[in-house]
Order: structure tokens, then sequence, then C-alpha cells
């Protein structure tokens, strides 16, 4: 089910255009009275929500080499970002490709990286000059739980990558339907997931379980049947794939757990799913 897009006064089109690049730290409030991100939570979260094109490669092995590839034959490249936090990734691919892209990123929350949060971080980093006016628009954000589904028509992208934000998702087979039905037919999604968690007991390891017939199915051999995999990536694996409308359909989540509830020091959540008789 798709989801509404984000009320008028969210949206970061209209924050951005009064904005007109002139950042006020002093400044707590914004014209229209939306409320800055102060810099000591800014400044502690740069580390996990800024993370850029250089960390994305080390994840799922860069993007900018499908983004080229399909500008060769394509006059425009729609990406979608899941968890863009600050916003770097793809900003970066803003200043490197221009109005060449249509950029898009869904947080959960606004907290958890805002138009103000993409505009701080990309003149901090350069990736926005400071006194330019905004002749092409910032990334445009939407704030929602993915699970619950992307507020994007089918068929919308050509690229939709994550980096991180795997282990936050609830309801995991169904996000992954929800990046297939975005697809275009010649998209792709690249999504940074382990089927494995070695800093977790054996119990938790497997961030989605899949059983079939009283047997465990590896999330690996579930992926293969509909011509998806994970691939290595210099630090672990990631999800590879293009659109598949029937992928996870014969499959129903049994029950879901929040790992930092079991243990304050643990994160991600565990999803356990039940191949069902569709005949039935």
């Amino acid at each position: 089910m798709r989801r509404a897009l984000p009320p008028p006064c969210l949206s970061p089109s209209v924050i951005i255009h009064d904005y007109r690049l002139v950042y006020d730290p002093s400044n707590s409030n914004n014209e229209y009275g939306y409320p800055l991100m102060l810099d000591s939570r800014y400044r502690a979260k740069l580390p996990v929500r800024a993370r850029g094109h250089e960390d994305l490669l080390k994840h799922v092995g860069g993007v900018f080499a499908e983004v080229d590839e399909r500008l060769r034959h394509k006059e425009m490249v729609r990406v979608l970002e899941l968890g863009c936090g600050f916003g770097t990734a793809l900003l970066e691919l803003r200043k490197r490709y221009g109005p060449r892209v249509s950029l898009h990123g869904v947080n959960r929350r606004q907290r958890d990286g805002d138009a103000e949060a993409f505009l701080r971080n990309g003149i901090e980093r350069g990736l926005i000059a400071a006194d330019a006016s905004l002749s092409e628009p910032l990334p445009a954000i939407a704030y929602l739980d993915i699970d619950d589904g992307l507020p994007f028509e089918d068929g919308s992208f050509d690229l939709v990558y994550s980096q991180v934000a795997w282990f936050y998702f609830a309801n995991k087979i169904a996000v992954i339907r929800e990046v297939s039905r975005v697809l275009r037919d010649d998209g792709l999604a690249k999504i940074d997931a382990d089927e494995l968690r070695p800093d977790l007991p054996p119990e938790y390891r497997r961030l989605v379980e899949i059983w079939q017939d009283g047997r465990l199915v590896p999330f690996g051999d579930y992926l293969r049947r509909f011509g998806m995999a994970l691939e290595p990536a210099p630090e672990g694996e990631y999800l590879r794939f293009g659109k598949s409308p029937r992928f996870g359909e014969d499959l129903r989540l049994v029950f879901q757990i929040d790992l930092s509830e079991v243990n304050d020091r643990w994160n991600g959540i565990k999803c356990v799913y039940r191949v069902v008789d569709q005949k039935r």
C-alpha cells in the first residue's frame, strides 16, 4: 500500500526556497518557525547519518558506474536512497551529475535528516556553495516506515540503493517487494544486507529467517528462486536485484523482534517468515 506524500509544510522544496542557502546557526528557527537541529545533536549524528559514496563503495560497490551506464542512453536517471540520513551520497550525485539525475531520499523521521540537515551538511562538505542560489533543487525527502509502502508510482526509479539501514527495516520482505515495485523494468537495487550477523548470538544472527515445511530456508537460497542474489562487497554482502514482482508473495510474516529490546547493545529487527501454500 502506497502512503501519501508528506504534507506541504514538510516539503524540502518549500523550506529550501526561502533559505536561499543562507544558513545562520545562531537562529533556532527558519522563517516558517521550523526548528533547526541543535548543533550538538547534528555533530553527534554525523558519523552515522552522513555516509557518502566512499562508504557506499564499501557496502554495495558504489552507484556511480550504474548511473554512468544509464546516462549513455537516457537523458535523466531517477535515483532513490532508502535511509538517506543527512544526504551526503545524494548530494554527491547532485554535484557530479547536475540536472541529469532526479534524486529522492527516504528517512523514517525528520530528525533522521531533513532539508536543513541536507543543506548544512552540503555546505560544510563543499557540495553546495554557501553563497549560491539553488538553481538545481535539493533531493526530495519523504518520511515514513518503508514497510508500510513507498509514496511512489510503480516503475518510478532506475536505481534504488541503501547502506546500513537494512538492519532497522521492519518486515524486510515487504521492503524488498516495495523496492521491486518502484523499480523500472530495467532498474537495479543495491541494498546493504548481510545474511548473517557474526556479532550476534546464533539464534539472532539471521535478520531474515524463512521456514518451509519445518526446515530453514537460507535467505540466499530463497533469493535465488527469483534470480536475486547476495553479492560480496568490500565489507560484507549486499542484496542486488532487478524488478521481481513475484518475490515474497508466498511468504507470511510470523513475527518480528527489535533486538534492542532484548539487549541494549544490539541493533536491528529480526523477521521470521513461513512459506505458505498459495493453492489453499
